[in-house]
């Protein structure tokens, strides 16, 4: 099939496509008998080296050979000294002809024309590796198309010819989309199946938004690959940040907690050419760039210092994170009865864990932040804060690693919330255990 639509394709000539030469042509517009023969020969005859020109005699063979044939007639007859109605005629004849020829030409060259260049974009898109039942589909209708050309019959080629160039023209950007974005497609779904739409919603919009602009620009201009390439390198980068978010909202980090991790590195990344570049271009900013060295180490030696402590423990046991340069601890593992201080034997073995985490980090103070939720008052909140934290700093001096002076304990109440304390698991959140941690 393939063989045969090619030489179609390459050449409508090959097939010589109008069957049959009446011995009158359709629609003869009759010149006038007072008409000049010889001007008439004339201008016929510049008409066909013209059509000629534009390949008419390839598009639509016969027809112009038709033309070509009443032309050399009139010639003849004008040369026997025929009347010139008679000579005249076969002049309207030649032309009626030429037109027909340049009907048909038209035709055959716009279909396929339009129709070749369809099937060339969506072949170089990798349509027949990419989807070859719909490539091996268009192929058989396109063959019935060409078939009907070789004997003679436009009808199909004009009636389907918008068809088949939609189908072709979809299969180029279906197959380009999956090209280029087939990646970010495959994380995606991926992402979603491991529940990022629902766990890591803002990651998972950011990747969905990525992947519609490039596929909606694929589908504005299929052949234009320097956008293409650019868009859908951004949602595949994008792409691929959601399914390492994904990874580690799945072992028990919140994605806040996730992004805010990943903000901080971008910010030393930052400092750290920022710092570069001041000390190759200014000799006179030495002072700014030994500031800004000396906050990169404080930040690293944090950022080091908090992998340390999460490395020790579990994500349901405590959340480890940097603020305002101190490490926080947020005990989540941490549960007090209600309306209790008391600290039961789970507590105070996840309290020895900590205390010998904390003591690899040689701390210079730790502070404990007792938080509750908005039930009750006030003032009983703050009481009750205070006596969990005091609970929690008396245990950890009593381990001997922190001394006294060291550790300080603070009732918050309900003052600073973390969650919505109109929902229950808002209100869990907020009761809770919270070390801030200074270094030396």
């Amino acid at each position: 099939m393939v063989s045969r639509t090619h030489k179609v394709l390459a050449s409508v000539a090959v097939a010589g496509f109008i069957a049959g030469c009446a011995s009158k042509p359709p629609n003869v517009q009759p010149i006038s008998s007072s008409a000049n023969p010889t001007a008439e020969i004339e201008k016929t005859e510049a008409m066909i080296n013209e059509a000629r020109s534009k390949q008419i005699d390839v598009l639509s063979p016969e027809n112009f050979t038709d033309a070509t044939k009443a032309l050399e007639k009139a010639k003849q007859k004008k040369e026997k000294d025929k009347p010139n109605a008679d000579i005249l005629e076969q002049v309207a004849y030649s032309r009626a002809w030429l037109n027909e020829a340049n009907t048909r030409a038209e035709i055959a060259r716009t279909s396929m024309r339009q129709i070749t260049d369809a099937r060339e974009g969506a072949m170089k898109a990798g349509a027949p590796k990419l989807y070859p039942k719909e490539w091996d589909k268009a192929g058989k209708d396109l063959e019935k198309i060409t078939v009907a050309i070789e004997k003679g019959n436009l009808s199909p080629a004009d009636k389907r010819g918008d068809e088949i160039i939609s189908r072709y023209r979809d299969l180029e950007i279906m197959s380009v989309t999956k090209a280029y974005l087939g990646t970010a497609k495959d994380n995606l779904d991926t992402a979603k199946k491991a529940g990022a739409d629902k766990n890591a919603p803002k990651s998972f919009g950011m990747a969905a938004m990525k992947y519609e602009n490039a596929e909606k620009l694929i589908k504005a201009d299929p052949r234009n690959p320097a956008v293409i390439a650019r868009a859908s390198q951004d949602a595949t980068r994008e792409s691929q940040h959601l399914m390492e978010v994904t990874r580690k909202v799945n072992a028990g980090n919140s994605e806040d907690l996730v992004l805010m991790a990943e903000r901080q590195q971008r910010t030393i990344s930052t400092l750290r050419n920022e710092y570069s570049s001041a000390e190759q271009e200014l000799q006179t900013v030495q002072s700014e760039a030994e500031r800004q060295r000396m906050q990169l180490e404080r930040q690293q030696a944090l950022l080091s210092r908090a992998q340390a402590l999460r490395s020790q423990l579990k994500p349901n046991e405590a959340e480890v994170f940097t603020e305002n340069g101190k490490l926080m601890v947020r005990l989540k593992g941490l549960q007090f009865p209600t309306a209790q201080s008391n600290l039961g034997p789970k507590n105070q073995a996840l309290l020895k864990k900590v205390e010998g985490a904390l003591a690899g980090v040689t701390p210079s103070k730790v502070i404990v932040e007792g938080h509750t939720d908005n039930v009750g008052s006030a003032e009983a909140n703050r009481v009750l804060s205070e006596k969990r934290a005091q609970s929690v700093q008396n245990f950890l001096v009593s381990q001997g690693t922190l001394p006294a002076d060291k550790v300080e304990s603070v009732g918050m109440g309900y003052d600073n919330p973390i969650g919505n304390n109109n929902t229950a698991a808002g209100r869990a959140q907020n009761r809770r255990i919270d070390l801030v941690i200074e270094t030396e």
